[in-house]
């Protein structure tokens, strides 16, 4: 059995709705330049009822007798001189927002340094990565990351662990995923790590290598579709199979297309995946800092890079 992955990640865990993108929420252009002392002056109506709650948050925070103090502080976090330098910093953060340098933040500007600060907060915390099966003794464990064959999976980091009870007659799966956040979303919301309760599958078939189990409906659930379980312990196969049950397909009230064909998902070893989107969450939290910075940083990584490879071509030439 493969040790847990330990990865840095952040994890910020909030009830708050996602924000519409701009394109989609007039209220995000209308106000996006406004200061945090022109939304304090707003009239209450206006405030409660028409500016988006990602600048009530931003101007709340901008109206501190101290936010100079803290802004500096967060501007730091991302590689700008906020402390010893606070206007130098605003300057430069607005250049590189592509924003006209003013040296006022907006409530926009505000939303986008705590959306980049967030970026930066990662935690060291155990997302399993564990391919492991086992079958014995009336009791069977599947775990791993469910990929769905020839589509996008919504949770790309996910992972699942399926246990079956011969005498019992079932199998339960448990998954926890991470929810990434959209590449254009303006919400403060970064990535949540979510838990889904435990799913339960009647056993149809059970022998010495394969186990066929049946989704348990329960009599809320919807006729739209049905999903079935297909585990093979000889040849390390594990999927899930799901098909159009021939009922009504809705979703809070919206149509659900139905499935033009079975959709097949299958658990498989999660390193490979959960890797590459992890690298390109700590991509994103690096192209969020400073350019001054990041162009020095990188000056200075080809520096050493090219003494590596001409130290590589003199021993290669001796």
């Amino acid at each position: 059995m493969k040790k847990l992955f330990i990865i840095l990640v952040l994890a910020v865990f909030s009830n708050s709705s996602i924000a519409a993108d701009e394109t989609e929420n007039s209220g995000m252009k209308k106000y996006r330049n406004y200061t945090p002392q022109q939304v304090k002056d707003m009239p209450a109506e206006e405030l409660r009822n028409v500016m988006p709650m990602i600048y009530v948050e931003a101007a709340r925070r901008g109206a501190f007798a101290e936010s100079e103090f803290f802004f500096g502080s967060e501007l730091n976090r991302l590689m700008y001189p906020g402390i010893h330098d606070y206007k130098t910093a605003v300057l430069a953060f607005q250049k590189d927002l592509g924003e006209k340098s003013t040296g006022v933040l907006t409530v926009w500007q505000i939303s986008q340094l705590i959306r980049r600060v967030r970026a930066q907060k990662f935690v060291r915390i155990y997302f399993p990565n564990i391919y492991w099966s086992h079958m014995g003794n009336g009791i069977a464990h599947v775990e791993g990351t469910v990929k769905v064959l020839d589509e996008n999976i919504h949770w790309p980091v996910n992972h699942h662990k399926v246990k079956c009870y011969k005498d019992e007659n079932y199998c339960e799966v448990r998954q926890i995923m991470l929810n990434l956040p959209k590449p254009k979303s303006n919400s403060t919301t970064i990535y949540q790590v979510l838990e889904d309760g435990p799913t339960m599958y009647e056993v149809i078939h059970w022998d010495d290598n394969v186990i066929e189990a049946q989704y348990a409906k329960s009599p809320i659930d919807s006729n739209c579709r049905t999903t079935n379980l297909s585990l093979n312990f000889k040849t390390k196969e594990f999927y899930f199979i799901t098909k159009n049950a021939g009922g009504k397909c809705e979703l809070l009230g919206e149509k659900v297309d139905k499935l033009p064909k079975p959709r097949i998902s299958q658990i498989v070893d999660g390193e490979k995946i959960i890797k590459e989107e992890f690298s390109k969450i700590a991509k994103a939290a690096y192209d969020v800092l400073s350019s001054d910075f990041r162009k020095k940083t990188e000056k200075i990584m080809k520096k050493y890079e090219d003494e590596a490879a001409e130290e590589e071509k003199k021993k290669s030439n001796q």
